[in-house]
């Protein structure tokens, strides 16, 4: 009796386990529903920028997630509990983004609001963290796109806000490696003096001139 006893609780300590895995590759933000991913692809959204995020005290809104101009993704966060007014925005699009893009794109800002101009641009833990009117974001670039994170600045915090970007999982649960910041490009045949034309490796004319 006492083995099938000891054998009763494995099995249901088993069976515990089995609800409890996350069906991302770690312990990161949950994916997208089946359902609402596919309603998604339809509308023509990129895979590769299908993300999600986990912020403290918010939910995502199901029904606001979907296709940002041609191809990319957006999705909005709201309260777990009332009141729901506070809204996070996250933004995912294809291109790249440097730090010109960062002091010169205004801020989203909530919905239905203007647009507003960027007064903080400042590099930060591998992205850029922005502020201006009320709102604050923190864009982090990846290989070929950048993800966006933004909200009122009274409702979350600058800390959370760039855990919650950094921290963003791709719909397969991968988490994306940051891309380095672009590097100015060396080359070798631009002289230190004069006008800067490039050096003839063949002096005054080509082999044959």
């Amino acid at each position: 009796m006492r083995i099938k006893s000891v054998l009763a609780v494995a099995a249901l300590l088993l069976l515990a386990g089995c609800g409890t895995e996350s069906s991302g590759a770690d312990d990161g933000p949950e994916p997208l529903p089946d359902d609402t991913y596919q309603r998604v692809l339809s509308q023509g959204v990129d895979p590769d920028l299908v993300h999600t995020i986990e912020l403290s005290g918010f939910q995502l809104a199901e029904q606001s997630v979907g296709v940002r101009g041609d191809s990319d993704y957006a999705a909005v966060y709201v309260p777990a509990e009332e009141p729901f007014t506070t809204q996070v925005h996250l933004d995912v699009r294809g291109g790249s983004y440097d730090e010109a893009r960062c002091a010169a794109d205004p801020l989203s800002g909530a919905s239905g609001s203007e647009p507003a101009a960027v007064e903080v641009c400042e590099p930060d833990a591998g992205g850029w963290y922005r502020a201006g009117g009320g709102w604050h974001e923190y864009v982090v670039r990846h290989d070929g796109y950048h993800l966006t994170v933004g909200a009122p600045s009274a409702a979350v915090d600058r800390a959370s806000l760039t855990e919650a970007a950094v921290e963003a999982r791709r719909q397969d649960g991968k988490a994306p490696s940051p891309a380095p910041p672009p590097s100015p490009v060396t080359r070798g045949d631009l002289p230190t003096t004069g006008d800067g034309a490039p050096v003839d490796p063949y002096g005054q004319s080509p082999p044959g001139g």
